[in-house]
């Protein structure tokens, strides 16, 4: 079982304006607006997006899997969880697309992890999107809305030791270790 590093915090003071979209398919689709791109409720329809994501093996290296590309049918699966933990809590993880190809190129978010009775932010860019400050924006925009919408205790991120590139967007987007 590999170690995490457990960051938190318990308050965040960073404003975001945040609305609320309708859409024919699936109503009340919150929206983020960032920079070049946004932040909106993953959704059945993100499937292949983040199924692509989810088999490249430099994306999944510091997930469970650890390097391990995730099959399509588990792809399904984490999506059809992250869309009824939507319905089931009233926030959780976002398709981050681009705004100029509408391409989804990442997710983030917060998910409740029963196990440990916590909200934690979780996020995941394609690879060619690495290095642009995107991770960093994407988790202070969760962890804003997370405390000040949500109205949140708590939130936590984990991330392996050796994945200095996370513990750096966790850092930046204001938890502490």
């Amino acid at each position: 079982m590999p170690c995490f590093l457990l960051f938190e915090s318990t308050g965040y003071f960073y404003l975001l304006a945040f609305k609320i979209m309708a859409n024919s398919i699936e109503s009340n689709i919150l929206q983020i607006d960032i920079d070049n791109f946004i932040m909106r409720s993953l959704q059945t329809s993100d499937l292949n997006d983040l199924a692509e994501i989810g088999a490249d093996l430099e994306v999944t290296r510091f997930l469970p899997g650890q390097g391990l590309p995730i099959s399509l049918e588990n792809t399904q699966k984490t999506v059809e969880i992250f869309v009824e933990h939507w319905q089931q809590r009233k926030y959780g993880i976002w398709a981050i697309v681009n705004q100029d190809s509408s391409q989804m190129i990442g997710y983030c978010g917060l998910r409740y992890l029963n196990e440990l009775n916590e909200v934690e932010v979780l996020y995941g860019l394609a690879k060619a999107y690495w290095g642009q400050g995107i991770a960093t924006k994407a988790a202070k925009a969760t962890i804003a809305y997370g405390f000040e919408v949500v109205k949140l205790e708590r939130i936590i991120a984990m991330v392996l030791p050796d994945n200095i590139a996370s513990i750096k967007v966790i850092a930046n987007a204001g938890l502490q270790y």
